[in-house]
């Protein structure tokens, strides 16, 4: 997988990696934000296996994005149904283990790259279920006083 940072026409089109001899590399949409600062931690297989993962805060928003870029028909419907799942737990684990704060922060983060991130973000939340987006409202407006930053709320009804 690579970053694909221009246009969607060659989203479905590998990218040569010269470096790697000519191997070819998926390109996906905002990846760059996914994978900044990575989590270490264990897999917990026998001993326990050490990988490096996305940070919950970043795979949450980068799932209410994903969301809104997908079709609405077969197989495009299903994987978007689950991103709007896996988000909505991830909100509420952050929730349940007070790092509200290091979602606000990646929300503002995401939020300040521009209107085309605040239209998909708002496109993806609105798919939220009440308590989706209840989660999602407490942990942005508790991570904001944690952090005082404001947080534009992507989205105008309360919880």
């Amino acid at each position: 997988m690579t970053s694909n940072r221009g246009t969607d026409d060659y989203l479905d089109q590998p990218a040569t990696m010269s470096a790697l001899g000519g191997t070819s590399a998926a390109p996906l949409r905002f990846l760059d934000f996914l994978i900044r600062d990575p989590l270490r931690t264990m897999l917990l297989h026998k001993s326990g296996v050490p990988v490096t993962v996305p940070d919950p805060s970043r795979f949450a928003v980068h799932k209410l994005i994903v969301a809104s870029r997908r079709h609405t028909d077969g197989q495009s419907a299903v994987k978007r149904a689950k991103d709007i799942r896996q988000a909505a737990l991830l909100f509420e684990a952050l929730l349940q283990t007070s790092r509200a704060s290091e979602l606000a922060l990646v929300y503002n983060e995401a939020w300040e790259r521009g209107s085309s991130w605040q239209s998909a973000i708002r496109a993806g939340a609105a798919m939220l279920d009440a308590r989706g987006r209840g989660n999602f409202a407490t942990c942005l407006t508790t991570g904001s006083k944690e952090i005082a930053e404001n947080v534009v709320l992507p989205f105008e009804a309360s919880p």
